[in-house]
């Protein structure tokens, strides 16, 4: 599949399910669609411009034939499997429109797109949650749990919507900003809550956040940086299951003053998250030096030789931490890391990650020999996913291959905290956490 094209990377999931204007991301009582399409709501003429000229008139035409190839189809005898048949054919197909086909809006009931409704009929989105739509045919509600959890999406998606418009950044850092003295391992911390207000240095939103990082006062600053909190723990996630495997693994990892991490199929969430990496010299007082090679088909190339990085890049850190000497050097490697322990640059890690990397589900056969690889590595390898089907899958390849594990498969305890709606998943309005499964597999 190409890449889709990046202007849709960002667009929050609210704004594809046109629940609010698609070019600046306000909330609007008065959304008009695009005549052409009917993908994408706009709350003015002036934003439907605006991104015509930037954006839609590239993609404009091929939504339409899109919808043209589907055509009618009748409410009776429809199932989920039929309208997931459907998902899966269309990601096959080679396109630039990602997340506009992954999260186009279906019938809750029938799972008919509008597209698929009889002539003139419009889908109407639950006004509770705005993430579930109903066609005239059907029913006009959902479970109340359901849309509970898709209420929580959706004001999270507002935070992130409104982050973007005031500071052009699409994801949050949220972590300690002073190092620690002393050592606490984060496997002493319960959950988030712990991690924040006791490792971590926001000991002073103790009584104002319940477990779940939801604020529980009425000052409006400080809501805000509670609900930063939460929507961070979506980035810093990465970090903090990082430490979790190098204390599984490093007895002594309290006095180690190097480390050695490869971040394999590198892509968006781990190197748009390089700052928080800073994560692990404030948790772990002794180390001094840590070096990261980020490894992936998607990792940025370096335009002087087309494939690798040959000098490392060091992070800038903390003045607490460059005061101390403390170093984060980091390469990076385009390709797939099969293809990288035979570089020049290879040097055997402490710890291998491999995040959210789908294996057993997606590009399996570009993902075998590394997999194959790893199996009997010299050194142990961190894995996440997001969904039990993923693990599950990913378990059957290990068991062929003989690989032995550290941790086997379980809920991750620093999982992100902030839901998100799935793609595509095994049942309508399916929600996912960042990282929520986790397993290491064992050195040889």
């Amino acid at each position: 599949m190409a890449l889709e094209d990046p202007n849709l990377a960002i667009v929050p999931t609210l704004a594809l399910k046109q629940a609010v204007c698609y070019f600046c991301w306000d909330v609007s009582s008065n959304l008009s669609r695009c005549g052409a399409c009917k993908r994408v709501s706009y709350c003015s003429e002036k934003c439907q411009r605006q991104d015509w000229s930037k954006n839609h008139k590239k993609i404009c035409k091929k939504l339409v034939a899109l919808n043209q190839r589907r055509g009618y189809i009748p409410s009776a005898g429809r199932h989920w499997n039929d309208y997931y048949d459907e998902q899966v054919q269309e990601f096959m197909n080679p396109c630039d429109l990602g997340r506009l086909i992954y999260y186009e809006p279906y019938c809750y009931h029938c799972f008919r797109r509008e597209s698929q409704l009889e002539d003139g009929a419009k889908l109407d989105a639950c006004q509770c949650c705005l993430l579930t739509s109903f066609c005239p045919s059907c029913q006009q509600t959902h479970p109340s749990i359901e849309c509970a959890t898709l209420q929580d999406i959706a004001v999270d998606d507002k935070i992130m919507v409104d982050l973007g418009r005031r500071t052009g950044k699409s994801s949050i850092i949220a972590f300690t900003n002073v190092p620690r003295k002393q050592y606490l391992s984060l496997s002493s911390a319960k959950d988030w809550y712990d991690y924040y207000t006791r490792l971590s240095d926001k000991s002073g939103f103790r009584s104002k956040m319940n477990r779940y990082l939801r604020y529980l006062s009425n000052d409006p600053e400080e809501r805000e940086f509670v609900e930063y909190l939460r929507c961070g723990t979506n980035t810093t996630t990465i970090q903090l299951t990082l430490i979790a495997a190098l204390e599984a693994i490093i007895p002594n990892i309290n006095t180690r003053s190097s480390l050695n991490i490869h971040i394999i199929g590198a892509a968006g969430a781990e190197i748009s998250s390089i700052s928080a990496f800073e994560e692990l010299l404030h948790l772990l007082p002794s180390l001094i030096s840590l070096q990261l090679a980020f490894v992936g088909l998607n990792v940025v190339e370096d335009p002087s030789n087309g494939t690798e990085i040959q000098n490392l890049h060091t992070l800038q850190c903390c003045a607490a931490c460059t005061k101390m000497g403390r170093t984060i050097s980091i390469r990076a490697w385009r390709g797939p890391y099969h293809a990288y322990i035979d570089s020049q640059f290879y040097k055997a890690p402490d710890l291998a990650a491999a995040f959210h990397s789908g294996f057993s589900v997606d590009e399996q056969a570009n993902w075998y020999p590394t997999i194959k690889y790893l199996a009997h590595a010299p050194y142990p390898t961190l894995f996440t996913a997001a969904r039990y089907y993923e693990i599950h899958g990913e378990m059957g390849i290990w068991k062929n291959l003989g690989a032995e594990f550290v941790k086997d498969a379980e809920v991750n305890k620093w999982k992100g905290m902030s839901p998100s709606l799935a793609a595509c998943g095994d049942k309508p309005n399916e929600v996912i956490y960042q990282n929520y499964w986790w397993y290491i597999v064992k050195q040889r």
